[in-house]
């Protein structure tokens, strides 16, 4: 990662993919790809971001912040406070997101329920669909 970090603060990233992909691979998504790579490998671990927060940017739903790298691996306490808010407010915003999207949604996620298939469709022994079934 010490490369990864090195070719970041020369602004020359593209220097970490394969050269064998060629022109075969979509930019934005590889620089995308390597900036949050950066940030989940933040030498201060509560600094890193929480795997929602990683999903949420991979997704396009939340800005990528800019990786603060200093070469000493260790951040001064302002840049430490700044990205602490920063993922505390994203936590806080996917969590609201999430409640949102829960409550509203038919589709899923499934959820326990205390119906039963019997109380959602009830079986009738007059049906003829018993009948034919033999």
């Amino acid at each position: 990662m010490n490369i990864a970090h090195l070719l970041k603060e020369k602004g020359i990233l593209m220097e970490l993919i394969d050269r064998r992909l060629g022109p075969n691979f979509n930019e934005k998504e590889v620089m995308m790809m390597i900036k949050v790579s950066l940030l989940c490998t933040n030498a201060t671990a509560n600094l890193r971001p929480t795997m929602s927060t990683v999903l949420s940017m991979l997704e396009g739903k939340t800005v990528i912040p800019e990786f603060i790298s200093d070469s000493s691996e260790i951040m001064d306490e302002k840049k430490q406070e700044a990205m602490r808010q920063y993922y505390s407010q994203m936590e806080e915003y996917e969590s609201n997101e999430t409640h949102r999207n829960h409550s509203s949604s038919k589709d899923g996620p499934w959820t326990a329920s205390p119906s039963s298939a019997a109380d959602l469709y009830p079986v009738h022994t007059d049906s003829s669909y018993w009948e034919k079934r033999n």
